[in-house]
């Protein structure tokens, strides 16, 4: 089954609505450790189209795909949440698999007629990186235009007595911006941009392959100076930010504008040596060794990386591994 990022996700929902076909919707409001299918992952299954996105894969997909197609044939259908205990044995519902953990999914089944309009400012409000907030119960599917609040979760299932309420804020929170537009730039680029993450080049210099073949970022900003960078960077309490310029000077202006930023993790590209001047100019700026705590340098998780790639995925899953995992 294909995956897509979550704003071509809802493109092509968007797309088989408009030729009026009904689409069937599986989204994970909740998941525990361990299991296949995360919060926030979605699958999509229409009539004469291959199915996008996945929830988990293996039996529990193959049995809910074969499902929606039942459920594609009805008029009408209650959106309900089932939850999946992926055990043997045990207390719950079992999903087939046993790879430890639960999920619990969502299915909803939108109407052209019904459910058109919000599904476009869905993918109006994430193509846009506009921020908005969705609403799923038993009744509806709505669209709120709301600022984030980084302090709760993106996706929060409410279930009561009397019904259950699902609500995701629209806005990628997973972001990084990078600064430097070179050929480690456009290897993380696609990396990231293949999990799932909203990315942001800075550079300088405007006419260099690296900028123009970068086909996977959000947006690629020219600055006249790297230290500008960071008055550019929207929603920096969710932005991972990684410093991979051509040159000393590049990396040390460009970490002079980032310093303060609330950013979840800023990281330096470079060898011990290079970084060790890096630090060495920035104290000379004044910067003061808590300041230079917040930074992760060298960037990269401790592994053989030289070729961009290797970079790329080094990089990657430092900022994987940093990433706030559910507890229960």
């Amino acid at each position: 089954m294909a995956t897509e990022p979550v704003n071509s996700f809802w493109q092509t929902v968007a797309s088989l609505l408009e030729k009026g076909q009904n689409v069937f919707l599986a989204l994970v409001a909740e998941h525990t450790q361990h299991s296949p299918g995360t919060m926030g992952a979605k699958l999509l299954v229409a009539k004469n189209h291959d199915p996008v996105g996945t929830i988990g894969g293996g039996i529990m997909e193959y049995k809910l795909v074969k499902q929606a197609g039942d459920i594609l044939e009805r008029d009408n259908y209650t959106p309900e949440i089932q939850t999946l205990i992926h055990r043997k044995s045990g207390p719950g519902e079992k999903s087939g698999m046993i790879c430890a953990g639960k999920q619990t999914n969502l299915y909803y089944l939108c109407h052209p007629e019904k459910d058109g309009e919000t599904v476009e400012r869905i993918k109006h409000n994430l193509e846009n990186d506009q921020s908005a907030t969705l609403t799923i119960s038993p009744s509806s599917m709505l669209v709120k235009e709301q600022q984030p609040d980084i302090n709760k979760p993106q996706i929060k299932l409410s279930v009561r007595e009397n019904g259950w309420l699902y609500e995701e804020q629209l806005l990628n929170f997973k972001r990084i911006a990078i600064i430097g537009g070179g050929h480690c730039s456009l290897a993380l680029s696609r990396v990231m941009k293949n999990l799932g993450y909203g990315v942001f080049v800075y550079e300088t210099r405007e006419n260099v392959f690296t900028i123009t073949e970068n086909r996977y970022t959000r947006s690629v900003q020219i600055v006249d100076d790297y230290r500008d960078a960071a008055s550019l960077i929207n929603y920096p309490e969710l932005t991972n930010v990684v410093v991979m310029t051509t040159d000393v000077d590049s990396d040390v202006q460009g970490l002079l504008g980032l310093i303060d930023l609330p950013s979840p993790f800023i990281g330096v590209m470079g060898s011990q040596a290079k970084i060790a001047e890096i630090l060495r100019r920035l104290k000379s700026e004044g910067i003061s060794e808590d300041q230079l705590s917040h930074l992760t340098a060298p960037v990269g998780t401790p592994m053989t990386s030289n070729t961009p790639e290797e970079i790329a995925i080094s990089v990657a899953a430092q900022i994987l591994q940093k990433r706030i995992q559910p507890t229960n």
